[in-house]
């Protein structure tokens, strides 16, 4: 024997659109961040060295790929040798994957300046992090 479940009425539809509606708009976005620590070969934090990303063309012979300058962004790290970037503005959603940002770290030392060059892969609605070591002790 078969049971057939049949909706009737406009009330039943529209009650039905409106329960839809209503479940689809309680999704919330996740923020979508990056943090940076840059720590010394002792793994003790680095206050104070300039962090620099940015975005790179995937393919530098491709003149029609042009970087998103507002992605370009320069902070100094706090006393936990850290640094915050907020991207949750760039993703739409349904989107898979955000960006690959090139990061630049400089730090000022007595005798020279240090510089580091490393990538971070920043992917949707998580805190993305990447630690840094600088080929040094403070």
């Amino acid at each position: 024997m078969k049971t057939v479940l049949m909706i009737k009425g406009k009330n039943t539809w529209f009650g039905l659109v409106v329960i839809l509606i209503f479940i689809s708009s309680c999704y919330k976005v996740s923020n979508t961040t990056a943090t940076i620590t840059v720590k010394d070969e002792n793994g003790k934090n680095v206050p104070g060295a300039l962090v620099h990303v940015f975005p790179s063309s995937s393919d530098p012979s491709d003149s029609l790929s042009v970087p998103n300058e507002d992605l370009d962004e320069t902070k100094t790290t706090d006393n936990n040798g850290q640094v915050f970037f907020d991207y949750t503005e760039y993703y739409k959603s349904g989107q898979v994957g955000l960006f690959v940002l090139d990061i630049e770290v400089n730090y000022e030392g007595p005798d020279s300046t240090i510089t580091v060059l490393s990538v971070i892969k920043v992917e949707e609605q998580k805190d993305n992090q990447k630690q840094i070591e600088l080929p040094f002790t403070l």
